[in-house]
């Protein structure tokens, strides 16, 4: 299937060229037709090459047949055509460790090499003989066309073909998104109507145009957009030089040497576009390698339980990986560039790394984790080696233990802090000495709640409460459930701050009003009460202070906040 798609394509590519770029005697202008044939050969196995280079065979012949009329000459034209493709298929095949022909510099070398120098003049010198036989021709202007078209052809359509057979083009289409192909898309169609604006005047010399902007393109559209591009280029261009327009048209001369000044420049545009996607596409295939390599390390550390940091012979660390910020309270790129002695001022166990007197030592993080820091040599033997020093996490079991202590002193049904772990945590901020209020709330007429709509309906209600004081509060504050609908938060700030907060947490409340299917009270609303700590005072005093407010509140009509002192 595909020899026949590539018989196809062959003869409505050779029919259109020949009938534009030629007079029926000579050779077309450019000739991209063998591409087609190339490009698949490039992809396929020798052993299937027999019916792709028959296929191509039979459309040359058609295509001269149809266009020039019968001649059984037209058969050494088709036979020429598809040798030279057979004699650069196969020394690409031999040279080449790759089908891409712009994977690297020396790939794409040997590609204009073969298909634009040595197999065009080899195909030039049967061609023209030929036609000197067929319709008298001289040969050298004979021979010169053919090698520019048909090597000017190869080379700029060939890669393009290329990634049609292979299946890059589809590749490239479908990993982009749908504003990614608009974008490509809208960028091909302004550089074909740039080009069609500068070969469509003759009255200034804007060759350099398209260059500068393909070379511009190469950097958004890759190497597939830039082989589309080029092959836009060659088209425009010669159609609007066989037509005595463009720039072109300025130079003096006949339409042949118009034509072979029209190649040259299409061959340094060529020249200077694919070194430069050459150099982008295999510094992209070095630095993907270096991308893979370093992800895969990343990652092998992201997932380790051990923290590394790795240090020159200076002792300075330039590496850092793994879970640093959970085991040493630092990020990794905050640990880059300390010293040894650096990172021993903030943990000071570190101290016995430095004289050599420990290589195993066990600190504490901020979060109250045991890490194991293990410090070794690169090189125990070699003066001024490096180190690593790996920091491992033994606290698996306290972990566990933490874990069940939180469940302890957490509330299950509103998952702030129980009675008595509200408690234990306001002696411990009382210790601290630092500014502190506290607030006694109530929710209102809850029983009424609990009569009307269930304690179900009820329960969500404290949930939902629960919620809302736990986003209204800081980390730093204690939320606490002190009784079936009695909540009490300490909040590290003054009264005046704590509030603000409180009117926050009551506005809030009201809007969870019909927020539970199955029905909901009218409004809900709470009474707050709330009392800053002042020095002298007791933790019975203050929470007496801040019960004082709240009954004041609910004397006096409820749904407020009341501060007292």
């Amino acid at each position: 299937m595909r020899a026949l798609w590539a018989g196809v394509a062959y003869f409505c590519l050779a029919a259109l060229t020949l009938r534009l770029t030629s007079d029926g005697r000579n050779h077309a202008t450019i000739w991209i037709a063998d591409a087609v044939i190339l490009g698949l050969l490039l992809q396929l196995p020798r052993a299937q090459w027999r019916p792709v280079l028959v296929a191509g065979l039979i459309a040359n012949h058609l295509a001269n047949d149809v266009v020039r009329g019968f001649a059984w000459g037209h058969i050494l034209y088709a036979a020429i055509n598809i040798a030279q493709v057979w004699v650069a298929a196969v020394s690409l095949k031999r040279r080449l460790a790759t089908s891409s022909i712009l994977s690297d510099m020396r790939t794409l070398g040997l590609f204009v090499l073969w298909a634009g120098l040595i197999t065009p003049a080899i195909g030039g010198l049967f061609g023209s003989l030929t036609s000197m036989a067929i319709y008298q021709q001289p040969f050298l202007p004979s021979f010169a066309r053919w090698f520019f078209s048909n090597g000017l052809g190869i080379v700029v359509a060939t890669p393009f073909f290329n990634s049609i057979w292979d299946g890059s083009y589809a590749e490239f289409y479908r990993g982009k998104s749908a504003l990614q192909r608009w974008k490509m898309l809208v960028l091909l169609v302004g550089y074909a109507a740039l080009v069609d604006l500068v070969f469509r005047q003759a009255d200034m010399p804007l060759l350099f145009l398209p260059v500068s902007a393909l070379v511009l393109l190469t950097f958004p559209l890759g190497r597939h957009g830039i082989k589309v591009g080029i092959l836009m280029t060659a088209v425009i261009g010669t159609l609007a030089t066989i037509a005595n327009r463009g720039p072109i048209a300025l130079m003096h001369g006949d339409l042949l040497a118009k034509s072979i000044f029209f190649q040259f420049y299409l061959i340094m545009t060529l020249a200077t576009c694919l070194t430069v996607v050459a150099i982008i596409t295999s510094r992209a295939e070095f630095s993907a390698k270096l991308d893979d390599r370093d992800k895969s390390i990343r990652m092998i550390l992201a997932n380790s339980p051990d923290a590394v940091l790795g240090f020159d012979a200076h002792g300075c660390c330039i590496f850092a990986g793994g879970p640093t910020e959970a085991l040493l309270d630092t990020p990794s790129q905050d640990l880059v560039g300390l010293s040894l002695p650096q990172l021993a001022q903030k943990w000071p166990e570190l101290d016995g790394f430095l004289d050599g007197r420990e290589t195993v030592v066990e600190l504490q993080s901020n979060q109250g984790f045991c890490v194991e820091a293990s410090f070794a040599l690169l090189d125990p033997i070699a003066a001024g080696s490096g180190a690593v020093i790996t920091f491992h996490n033994i606290t698996a079991r306290a972990l566990r233990e933490r874990e069940l202590a939180k469940k302890v002193f957490t509330d299950d049904l509103t998952q702030v802090l129980n009675r008595a772990g509200f408690h234990q945590g306001v002696h411990e901020v009382l210790k601290e000495g630092v500014t502190c209020s506290l607030a006694l709330i109530d929710v209102d007429h809850f029983k009424e709640i609990n009569d009307r709509y269930g304690h179900g309906k009820g329960d969500e209600v404290l949930s939902r409460i629960g919620q809302c004081l736990r986003t209204e509060t800081r980390m730093t504050d204690l939320v606490g459930r002190i009784g079936g609908d009695e909540f009490a938060i300490l909040f590290r700030a003054d009264a005046t701050t704590a509030a603000k907060v409180c009117g926050r947490i009551l506005e809030r409340c009201r809007g969870l009003t019909g927020s539970i299917e199955g029905g909901y009270p009218e409004y809900v609303t709470l009474s707050c009460g709330i009392a800053q700590m002042m020095p002298g005072w007791s933790k019975a005093q203050l929470f007496r202070t801040a019960d004082e407010a709240l009954y004041e509140v609910k004397a006096q009509g409820r749904n407020a906040v009341r501060l007292r002192v």
